[in-house]
């Protein structure tokens, strides 16, 4: 079986459409309190090779440790004996207390040398299929959600720089994002106010809603809004047309998120954008594999107790945006857009001294990788549009150029 990292839609990635190769070099800086990334090419892959990683007995694989958060000063409770995952890929193993582990994972010679014969995404799928099971059993500190703990785990491993969406947020072809803290929902639906949509004056704009994704209280996430348009004028709708404002009211009990996104699916009927909200890691994945399998059209006929589904319809919009640090201020950006975009757009507009702004701007510019648990990362990579290209943004990335 071949490995299936597929290259990320088109259609997801909103505006990154600009891939000019120029230019050579590589950015050489003082590591980071945070330790560093470095971009390698390895077997066709542009991998993000973290450091503080130690070989295995076998070099095609490498071993990090991972500390996690407790509440406790010292947790120095031992887990149970059930408490380990060995995978043909990716492994991890307790030491003798609840908060520090052992992540094993390919090392850049493996991904050269095993990538090519594996399904990656189904051996991180499964992966998290067990760290799930090690969640229900109580092997972890309680001071962490899952999504936290697996993107602490992704950020010991060596990844391909544009799949960083699919092992933190399980985004890839499916067209779903597990929503995380540093993401914001934007839902615009036409504003309708006569029973014919085609009558003379009956659109009267849009109603608009925005809502923040941040940490809740119960380990998990919540939807807090944040930003409306024609609130007022959607009380004289019929019952339950003003769906876009209450979104945060039917989803604050449910702390596992996901967003299938509009415009991004295998269905050849036309996809809508579907929230899904779970009590459980379990029931999130199952309810995944009901939307699936009804074309992600609309949510399922019946869902369980422990669901809630809200399908928006062809006729609403709905975006997920990503908050980035551009030049010391926080902007929102498409989930998804890349480095390579933001140094292009940076560029743009300066005619025929555009190549030589791309050039100048990649000479200067930084990439500081937020960290889960707490800090940053400094990514150190080659200074061309090919290698940018390849890195997409995650939420609190820092990035800066001179201006």
């Amino acid at each position: 079986m071949h490995c299936r990292l597929r290259p990320l839609p088109c259609t997801f990635l909103l505006g990154i459409l600009s891939s000019l190769l120029l230019g050579t070099g590589c950015a050489h800086r003082t590591p980071a309190p945070g330790g560093t990334y470095t971009l390698e090419e390895a077997s066709g892959y542009s991998l993000l090779v973290p450091s503080l990683s130690s070989p295995s007995a076998n070099p095609a694989f490498q071993t990090s440790n991972l500390v996690l958060p407790s509440h406790k000063r010292k947790d120095t409770s031992a887990p149970a004996p059930s408490c380990v995952i060995h995978g043909s890929v990716f492994s991890l193993i307790p030491s003798d207390r609840r908060d520090r582990w052992s992540v094993t994972s390919l090392s850049p010679l493996g991904w050269n040398q095993q990538a090519g014969d594996l399904d990656i995404h189904a051996e991180w799928n499964h992966f998290l299929d067990q760290l799930s099971q090690l969640e229900r059993r109580s092997c972890f500190p309680r001071s962490q959600t899952f999504y936290s703990r697996r993107r602490a785990i992704a950020e010991k491993i060596p990844l391909p720089a544009n799949e960083a969406a699919f092992f933190s947020y399980s985004f890839s072809g499916s067209g779903f994002v597990d929503l995380a803290p540093g993401m914001q929902l934007k839902i615009e639906q036409p504003l309708i106010q006569s029973a014919s949509a085609s009558a003379r004056g009956s659109y009267k704009g849009s109603l608009e809603a925005d809502y923040r994704v941040t940490a809740s209280s119960d380990l998990g996430v919540e939807l807090l809004l944040s930003r409306t348009v024609n609130r007022k004028a959607a009380k004289s709708l019929p019952s339950g047309a003003d769906l876009v404002f209450d979104i945060s009211k039917r989803f604050r009990s449910w702390p596992f998120l996901r967003l299938f996104l509009q415009s991004i699916g295998d269905s050849k009927t036309q996809p809508t954008a579907i929230l899904l909200g779970a009590r459980t890691v379990g029931d999130l994945q199952e309810a995944t594999l009901r939307v699936e399998a009804g074309g992600r059209t609309n949510c399922p006929s019946s869902t369980p107790s422990s669901v809630e589904c809200v399908s928006f319809g062809t006729k609403t919009a709905v975006s997920l945006l990503s908050s980035v640090s551009i030049n010391g201020k926080t902007e929102l950006r498409p989930f998804g857009t890349t480095f390579g975009y933001l140094i292009d757009v940076a560029a743009s507009g300066k005619g025929h001294n555009e190549v030589a702004a791309e050039t100048h701007l990649l000479q200067q510019a930084s990439l500081h990788r937020s960290l889960v648990q707490g800090g940053y990362a400094e990514v150190d990579f080659p200074q061309t549009l090919d290698s940018v290209n390849q890195i997409v943004l995650l939420p609190g990335d820092k990035v800066a150029w001179e201006q």
